[in-house]
């Protein structure tokens, strides 16, 4: 068929009285990722797919092409999202007193949003909005009297404090008490593991206490020079 005879499908829905496709009214790529974003937080990541959210908007996956490229481009928007509202400014006279305010701060809202770490750790995707909360750690460690390599391995190190501790003491689904770990610790032989019986005794009997402030706070010590005495 020539090209000139190749059929025009807007011509022939308005012959039948049907008005020319439009963008769905108020489907915009904000709308997309906060309906993705809903999904994720109510079903699991593993439940965001394109033809779900399309059902969570109430239209067909197809028109969400038009806004969002696949689900990949979908996931990342919703990242970057979360991402924007991570903790840059924050309140503190001295570095080490920035520091700890703002790793604190983000760990409290990241726990919110634990899955988001599930994401990360896969090495795949970055969130470009959580660079200025990285690039504001890093200028407080250099403003300590880090040197740049220092100051790189300092936020890797309060990074990964944060982010473990999230993982773990954070579970996307928490267990079913006791657990088989409860079980094993409780179990301990005392004469075979002392030192491991001395610190079960300590253990809070109900849900774990919250040791990230006290383990921030030790590690930052340990990293940072001593302020200069007067």
């Amino acid at each position: 068929m020539s090209p000139a005879q190749t059929p025009d499908p807007d011509l022939a829905r308005r012959r039948r009285g049907v008005p020319r496709s439009q963008p769905r009214p108020g489907l915009t790529p904000e709308a997309i990722a906060q309906a993705g974003r809903r999904l994720i937080e109510r079903e699991g990541l593993d439940a965001l797919t394109m033809r779900a959210v399309a059902a969570e908007l109430g239209t067909a996956a197809p028109s969400l092409y038009r806004h969002v490229a696949d689900r990949d481009a979908l996931l990342l928007a919703i990242l970057e999202d979360i991402a924007s509202r991570l903790p840059v400014e924050v309140p503190g006279e001295t570095p080490a007193e920035r520091l700890y305010t703002r790793l604190l701060t983000a760990h409290d809202y990241m726990a919110a949003h634990v899955w988001v770490l599930h994401v990360l750790i896969r090495g795949e995707l970055v969130a470009r909005n959580a660079f200025p909360f990285s690039d504001a750690c890093l200028a407080d460690f250099l403003a300590a009297g880090l040197s740049e390599r220092q100051a790189s391995l300092a936020y890797s190190a309060c990074w990964h404090l944060t982010t473990g501790e999230l993982l773990n003491e954070h579970p996307l689904t928490p267990p079913r008490r006791p657990t088989q770990r409860d079980l094993a610790i409780a179990s301990l032989d005392p004469t075979a593991l002392p030192a491991l019986a001395r610190v079960r005794a300590t253990r809070d009997p109900g849900p774990a206490a919250d040791t990230y402030p006290t383990a921030l706070r030790a590690l930052l010590t340990a990293l940072l020079p001593p302020p200069p005495t007067t």
